[in-house]
């Protein structure tokens, strides 16, 4: 295969996100021609190539030219609205800005128009003098004739070209030309266009849905060059879904894809999953991942696993049990965020027993030691015919490896397991609490493995399943939240002084913040001190909320003028908020306040009974009454944060920056909201996924890549952007702040007030 000397960018819908844009003035002049064609079929006839090809087309179909006029008025509408609404592709900049290897632009636009592009989003200055259009050749894509003429102007070879397109007639033309091309599927038209099909029909070398994803393509490519390509596979279960991610040794991200997951929902507090429909959809995730990047399955060399704190209940021979009474045996998982163990959480509590005082104090339900109680008192017969029990990340690993290990992570942070301690299991607490016989019937060890440590080989069930091979190693796994905190303080793996300043929010469904230091640090209304829990030798205090994203969610839910929470109808509402505060001002809807308890409050008051509060709604049930309320719900989750991190201070850490992962990152809303309301730089990794980073280094040490965990994250981490505060929102956020806590104060009196009755 021969090296990649040149990388080659169509414009339209890779460079820039224009293609929404220009289909709206050509259907509008279409329809001045008394044509109508549907959006759709108009992407999937029209995209990527140029007008005057389009022009033939129409021709041909409908016998009607675009006249010289109306493609003069075309361009002046659309010029216009360029200037008003075109973007540049998402971390478009910070990629070209970071290839090592020459590029240009080839486009099927008229010159004028791809300069003007380039120029209104700020990539004038990379491309100048290396800009090709189709005007400058005789045919169009799908023929070859552009890419010949942009690698003959750069003097590269075909066979050492790579194409970057987004539309059939490209992906055509550089397979005409004789180069590899790589699809980019993250431009807002795909979905609507229909075109994905399609294009992934036409075979490209890779596709790509973030563009973050190219330079590690590109690194891959050049491995496999070298005979030296060597992968790793990263699972990442959440609540709704599993993750799966391709990422090279070097930490880059070249293929991800996701899955959802079945959840039975049995009111408020009960929630349970299929553990076998879980790995289905892990299988499923692995595959696609691995088909997007062009991997072969024995390229892959080392795989491992974050989840949920969900609790997985098996029988001896590994069939799966009810975890309800009565229940199907398929739903033999509970659910991280069930809160159906309450009672038994403030058992656990009353014991006052020391190994609370490695979990905040107080007992959590979220935590397996109560719903491990909860199951011996309500379902006895799934419990006497039990003979394994696992948190999520260690069922996966033992599906995957045969292998019976426990992660450090889930038993230390779940299962009470005291790892700083020669005899981490506290059997007096065990028997204190009627679990006696918990080791017989979960099948426990009597030591936990370190994360990241090698469980052996993907058996061939597994290796089959998942469209791997049994040359892939097991990589022992940790928690959801642990592995995003991995992968945002990668580059502090070995700079322990370093640490306590340094803190990791990883916020999706709900939020943590992750609080690492080289000493333990106990804080009332955090869970821990941990230690192992991430790095090794390193202590860690977990304080979070546990509905965030899905808060925002249920406001949509149930809110009149809502409905199902798409990404959709998120980014319908962020639009209009966005438009509001433009009109409005930026304090939108001052008098409506939300306390965002909906599911308890982990921290820092560590009261899973507590609930959410609104104040200061009318009668209004339109959809701005809705943005109003998402985006105050938004503001309540922001300000509960730095509540939270108040309350870290004020135990000793010395915060300075706080570093962001997870789903939150999509929601501008949010981000601007953490960077404004919190006393703390903000920083963003230019990771795509840094969860699924965290388990890559994991599933990286196993594998024998790195000679350690901290080697690993330090080769693997990615640099990331600091997200500036603006100054003039300080004050109406401390005023939100300080509404939070006297709402607080008021819902403890209205409760005192009841419990008096």
């Amino acid at each position: 295969m021969a090296p990649i000397k040149l990388v080659i960018f169509d414009c339209d819908g890779v460079l820039v996100d224009s293609e929404p844009l220009a289909m709206r003035v050509l259907l509008e002049l279409i329809a001045e021609q008394g044509i109508a064609i549907e959006r759709e079929m108009a992407f999937r006839s029209y995209l990527g190539r140029s007008l005057a090809s389009i022009s033939e087309s129409l021709n041909q179909s409908h016998g009607a030219h675009l006249s010289e006029a109306s493609l003069s008025g075309m361009r002046d509408r659309l010029y216009a609205l360029y200037r008003q609404e075109l973007k540049p592709t998402a971390w478009i900049g910070e990629v070209v800005a970071g290839l090592e290897l020459p590029f240009c632009v080839a486009s099927s636009s008229q010159l004028e128009r791809i300069r003007l592009s380039l120029a209104l989003t700020g990539l004038l200055p990379r491309f100048e003098g290396h800009i090709y259009s189709a005007s400058m050749v005789r045919n169009g894509k799908p023929a070859p004739d552009l890419f010949l003429h942009a690698a003959r102007e750069m003097g590269i070879t075909p066979e050492n070209c790579l194409v970057i397109e987004d539309s059939p007639a490209g992906i055509q033309a550089a397979r005409a030309a004789g180069m590899r091309v790589f699809a980019y599927l993250g431009g807002s038209h795909i979905g609507p266009s229909g075109l994905r099909g399609e294009i992934e029909a036409l075979a490209p070398d890779a596709l790509i849905e973030d563009m973050r994803s190219l330079p590690g393509l590109l690194e891959l490519h050049a491995t496999r060059e070298a005979g030296k390509a060597a992968m790793l596979v990263a699972v990442d279960v959440g609540t709704a879904s599993a993750r799966a991610g391709v990422v090279t040794p070097s930490g880059k991200l070249v293929g991800r894809a996701e899955h959802a997951l079945e959840l039975r929902r049995v009111g408020p507090d009960i929630a349970e999953y299929d553990s076998e429909q879980i790995w289905d959809a892990v299988a499923g995730a692995v595959r696609a991942a691995m088909r997007l990047a062009g991997v072969a399955a024995d390229e892959a060399v080392g795989i491992s696993f974050d989840a949920t704190c969900s609790l997985v209940v098996r029988d001896d021979h590994g069939a799966p049990l009810p975890v309800s009474p009565g229940g199907e045996a398929r739903w033999d998982t509970i659910a991280w965020f069930d809160h159906r163990a309450q009672a038994e959480a403030e058992a656990c509590t009353a014991s006052g027993h020391r190994v609370l005082d490695f979990i905040g104090g107080t007992m959590s339900p979220e935590m397996e030691v109560p719903k491990l109680m909860w199951l011996k008192r309500h379902a006895p017969a799934s419990w006497a015919q039990s003979g394994r029990m696992f948190d999520l990340a260690d069922f996966l690993t033992w599906k995957a490896s045969g292998s019976n290990a426990r992660s450090a992570c889930t038993l230390t942070c779940k299962w009470t397991y005291l790892a700083h301690e020669d005899h981490g299991w506290q059997r007096d607490f065990l028997a204190a609490v009627g679990l006696d016989d918990l080791f017989e019937r979960a099948g426990l060890p009597e030591r936990a493995s370190p994360i990241a440590d090698a469980l052996g080989p993907l058996n061939a069930a597994a290796a089959t399943t998942l469209g791997l091979t049994t040359r892939c190693i097991v990589g022992v796994g940790l928690i959801d939240a642990h592995a995003g905190a991995l992968g945002a303080l990668a580059e502090f793996a070995r700079d322990t002084q370093q640490l306590d300043r340094h803190l990791a929010l990883v916020a999706g469904t709900s939020s943590c913040v992750m609080a690492l230091s080289d000493a333990p640090m106990p804080t009332v209304g955090a869970w821990g001190p941990y230690h192992d829990a991430v790095f090794p030798g390193s202590w860690l205090n977990e304080a979070g909320q546990s509905a965030t994203g899905a808060l925002l969610d249920h406001v949509l839910r149930m809110h009149a003028a809502g409905g199902e929470p798409t990404p959709e109808l998120h980014q319908r509402v962020i639009e209009r908020i966005i438009a509001l505060r433009a009109s409005e001002g930026a304090d939108l809807a001052p008098q409506l306040h939300v306390l965002p308890d909906f599911h308890g409050n982990r921290s820092p008051l560590a009261d899973p009974r507590a609930l959410g509060v609104i104040s200061g709604l009318s009668l209004d049930s339109d959809f701005d009454s809705l943005c109003r309320l998402y985006w105050r719900t938004a503001v309540a989750i922001a300000v509960q944060v730095r509540h939270i991190l108040d309350a870290l201070r004020a135990r000793g850490y010395a915060t300075e920056t706080l570093h962001f992962a997870g789903g939150h990152s999509h929601n501008p809303l949010l981000m601007e909201l953490y960077a404004d309301a919190l006393d703390c730089t903000v920083v963003e990794s230019s990771a795509p996924d840094p969860t699924l980073l965290g388990v890559a280094m994991v599933a990286a040490t196993a594998a024998g890549l790195h000679a350690d965990l901290q080697s690993a994250c330090l080769a693997m981490a990615q640099p990331g952007t600091r997200r500036s505060a603006n100054p003039a929102a300080r004050a109406r956020l401390e005023r939100d702040y300080r509404s939070q806590l006297a709402m607080q104060r008021h819902r403890a009196e209205l409760a005192s007030l009841g419990r008096a009755d």
